[in-house]
Formats: structure tokens, sequence, C-alpha cells
């Protein structure tokens, strides 16, 4: 590659970075950055599109070449031959999957025209990619003609009751709150859906027809009559609609020109922002495990049209790691929903693609507003998101600080994706951070959270603690199963009898195990002396403030 490193400058960046060298990251995503948008511009020139809509298109598969890049970074090794080779089929294949979201939403595969399936178990595409142009932009689809490759056999026509479900079936999964559908539209993603799926290539209904089916459809899922009430009673939507166009024509019959009936939209069970609420609520719930979050998000999201996008889900299964999603079960109301789930949704993307956030951070006030703290614009390397203790917090490294910070999100506003002077996102710096998401496939995020109390930012300690050998529920609610029995003592109360006492071992936040200790009283005693004197200075002023 003319103006690019070489494989052995790569290999050694590639070195660097897993050494947790951020110079060596911020040169190899310069880079590799032009050669993602080549592989993104070689695939858009072969289609037969305008340059306005390719353009939009570039954005979409340079995203998506960008998180196969990252993933031949992760994956890479050098016994597996040359990194730009490794690297492109990584680029290539996300780049297809994006494709074939873009433009095979009926979830059909391409192939060459004039070649035979043999034996595919799925619904198999016969038409070109460059025929089937029209997924996404209504003219065109319009301006396409699909044509029938010679190998798909004619078959005898379908009957009313099969052409109402395939016309239903296409509603749903190309329209939705968002997206719309003329009648000419339809018609040719008839033909594709019939073509794919039962390899029948005969003359398609008459307009006619399809209108009356169309018709019969309206008729039947929705009010008889439109009024402000029930709105969330049409499970199909027209252009018209409201004005209950087609009570219109239906009783217009032959006299005049009748009102048209076009754009048409299925309204889904869930709403896009109903879907994102759930999904994000099984994403981060600690009562389910991955193969039920799994399970669960994909039923959801097949609910939806396939013009439904999640940062939590790539069309096959979970984005982040579900590991580090964790916490106890809350019933918590949040003052403000609709902007905490936005700023989840910012972050989610911006740790999809390696890229850094800027925010406010807020507090409360006695009138229960929440204002800024300061006027500081943060900047941070978002690594992960955990919940702990009903409180949601986002991971990373903090610009010029070097540290990693924990953040609540509630607490976080005006959240954006930080990007450089030509709209290129930034990417996030590396550190030592052994969570760090280009190598984290052995980070134990419930061991993190249990070695920082309460999301604490200083360095974990070793320390002790003396508790009764029935007291490890306590122990278990804050540090889960990292926690170590040092050894066993026997003393005896104040009547003389025995009892016996565990000497137990966590490795957790200094500061933060003093006021933990406090809260739990006699009930378990730290024998470091170090933090020991702290509890004694606390109560101190506890005393002085009571007394």
């Amino acid at each position: 590659m003319d103006g690019y490193l070489s494989e052995e400058q790569v290999c050694e960046l590639i070195e660097k970075v897993r050494a947790n060298d951020n110079a060596a990251w911020e040169r190899l995503c310069e880079n590799f950055d032009r050669y993602v948008h080549e592989c993104c511009w070689k695939r858009l020139r072969k289609m037969d599109l305008s340059d306005a809509y390719k353009k939009d298109l570039a954005e979409d598969l340079y995203m998506a070449g960008w998180q196969g890049f990252v993933s031949a970074v992760r994956n890479y090794d050098p016994e597996k031959g040359k990194f730009l080779t490794y690297a492109t089929w990584y680029i290539d294949g996300e780049i297809s999957k994006e494709l074939n979201l873009l433009f095979n939403p009926l979830g059909l595969t391409n192939r060459p025209k004039g070649t035979k399936a043999k034996g595919e178990s799925i619904p198999v595409q016969k038409v070109s990619l460059e025929d089937y142009q029209g997924a996404k932009g209504g003219d065109l689809i319009r301006d396409s003609k699909l044509s029938v490759p010679e190998d798909v056999p004619v078959q005898e026509k379908y009957g009313a009751e099969r052409r109402t479900l395939q016309l239903l079936e296409i509603l749903k999964m190309l329209t939705d709150e968002n997206t719309s559908i003329t009648k000419e539209e339809l018609m040719d993603k008839l033909r594709v859906y019939r073509i794919a799926k039962y390899d029948n290539g005969a003359p398609l209904e008459s307009a006619n027809t399809i209108t009356s089916t169309l018709e019969s459809i309206l008729l039947e899922l929705n009010p008889l009559e439109y009024n402000e009430n029930n709105d969330k009673d049409y499970r199909v939507k027209y252009d018209g609609y409201q004005e209950d166009r087609l009570k219109q024509k239906l009783n217009k019959g032959n006299a005049g020109k009748a009102p048209a009936i076009t754009g048409f939209s299925y309204v889904h069970t869930f709403s896009n922002s109903e879907l994102d609420q759930l999904i994000q609520q099984i994403s981060f719930s600690d009562m389910l495990s991955l193969e039920d979050k799994t399970k669960l998000i994909g039923k959801l999201v097949g609910t939806a049209s396939v013009n439904y996008r999640t940062p939590f889900w790539n069309g096959e299964k979970l984005k982040f790691d579900p590991k580090a999603i964790h916490g106890r079960f809350s019933g918590r109301v949040l003052k403000d929903r609709a902007l905490f789930a936005e700023n989840i949704k910012v972050i989610q993307y911006a740790m999809n693609n390696l890229g850094q956030i800027r925010f406010m951070f807020n507090r409360y006030t006695d009138d229960k507003r929440m204002v800024p703290a300061s006027e500081y614009i943060h900047t941070l390397s978002p690594y992960h998101l955990v919940v702990y203790h009903d409180n949601f917090y986002c991971i990373g490294l903090k610009a010029k600080d070097k540290r990693i910070w924990h953040y609540r999100v509630d607490l976080m506003s005006d959240v954006e994706i930080v990007k450089d002077e030509d709209g290129k996102m930034i990417p996030m710096e590396v550190s030592s951070f052994e969570g760090l998401p280009i190598f984290n496939a052995y980070w134990d995020p419930e061991k993190y959270m249990a070695e920082h109390l309460n999301m604490g930012f200083d360095e974990p300690q070793n320390i002790q603690m003396k508790i009764r050998n029935i007291d490890y529920t306590m122990i278990h609610d804050w540090f889960g199963d990292h926690y170590e029995k040092v050894r066993e003592i026997i003393e005896k109360d104040d009547d003389g009898r025995e009892v016996a006492y565990d000497i137990v071992q966590v490795r957790t936040s200094p500061a933060m195990i003093v006021h933990w200790a406090m809260q739990y009283g006699t009930k378990v005693e730290i024998l470091n002396e170090e933090i020991r004197g702290r509890i004694k200075e606390e109560l101190k002023k506890m005393t002085e403030m009571y007394s």
C-alpha cells in the first residue's frame, strides 16, 4: 500500500499497543483510517447508486469496517500471516454484513445471476445486488426494474390468503414508525420475496388485485373510523389514515376519482424507543444469564423492522461483554429516563467504535434540580459500562489525567462523541488498565467492582477483618466470591461461652472500607492498623458531632 506503514512497522505498533503505548495506537489508527475508507469506496464504486446516496452509505460502511479492523487487531497472531491480509478479511467481512442489512432487508443471500442454488436450507436471492438496489431509499426502488433470472421456474399463482400473509410479512420487515413504503415499492418487494423464498417467477397479480388485498388488510386490522383515542389501535397506517381516506374511497365507489391509498407502514408491538429501553434493561440485568439475555434480546429485535438499529446488538449476538453489566435489581425511577437512555446509547456507541466522549458532570440542589457541578467539560475514553448498587457507571481513562475514573451515568449530561476538525471520531486512548476493550478477554468486572468498593478511585489493598462465621452473607453481598478465609479463631463472650470467628481477607478500596465498616458496627472488625486509625478518627468526629 503506497503511503502506508510497512508490515514490519504495523506489527511493531501492534506489539506496542499491547504494551499500552497510546502513541502507537494513535499511529496505527491513523494508518488504517484511509485504508478502511478505501475498502468501503471500493465496494460503493461498483454499485449503480447516486453519488449522494453513496455518501450517505459511506459512513455506515466505514463504521462497520472500522469494527472489523479493531477485531483484527484484537485477534491477530503473526503466525497467521501478514496483518494487512488478515485485517482485510475482517474489514471486508463487516462491510459485507452491513451491506446485507442495508440492501437485503428480506433476509436473503446474494449470488450471481444464472447460478443454481443446491440444497440451501435458507431462502436464496436470485436477483443481483445491482438489480435489488432499492432496499433503502424510495426513489431507488421505484427506478429499479427487477428481472427474473433464467433459473427461476414459473409456478402457479398464489391464493388470496397467502398473498395477504406475504404482504403483511413484507410490511412487518421493511416498514416502521420512521419508514413507509408505496404500493409500487411493495409490489416490487413482493416479487423479490416470492422469487427468493419459493423459486416462483410467476407473473405478479394486477395492481388492482394488490390494491384490493391491501384495502382488506386495512379494514381488518384497523379501527373503522379514526379518532384521537384510537390511534394506538392501528396496525397498518397509511398516508391520510387520520382523514379516513380509505373510508372516503370505499364510499365514493365509481363516482369520481377516489383518493390514493399509499405510504403504508406497519405498527410494531414496540416503538423503537421502547425497544431501546427494554434491551437496555435486559442488558444491564443481573437476574438473567448470558443465554437468557441473548435469547430475549433476539426475540425483541425480531419484533422490529430491519431498519431498527441498537448499539447493543449486531443482528446475531450482544455487541458488548455481558459480564461487564452487573448489579443488583433496582426499582428506582430515574428523573429523566429519556436523557439517561440517550447517554447510554452514546456511550455504548463510543465503546463499540473505540472512540472518546465529552460531557458535563452534575449534582443535585436543594430544590431537587440537577445542575453542573462546575463548568469543566470532562473528556473520557470509555472502556466499560457497569451497574453497581442501583447506579450505572462508565469506567474509562480520563483525558490529561491517565487515571481510571468512574462516572455515574445519570449525573452526566450533554454527552457527545469527540471528533476532530474533519468530523472524524477521535480514537480512545489506551492504558495499562486490565480491562482495556482491545484486549479484555480476561477482565473480571465483578472482581474489579469488589476491589473498588462503592466505586472508589484509590488503589485497592488487601484488607483483613474479623467476622462471625455465620455472617458471610454480608461479605458476599458486597464482594461476591472475591474474599478469602485466612484462619479461624475461638473467643469467649461476656457469659463465658465460646464463639467462632473467622479472619477474612478482601482486596478493595481502603478509603471506602472505612465507612463500610462503620455501617455494620460491631458485626465486623477491621484489623489493618492504618484503617483502624481512620475509623477511630471518624468515630471521634461523630462523637463530637452528636455529643
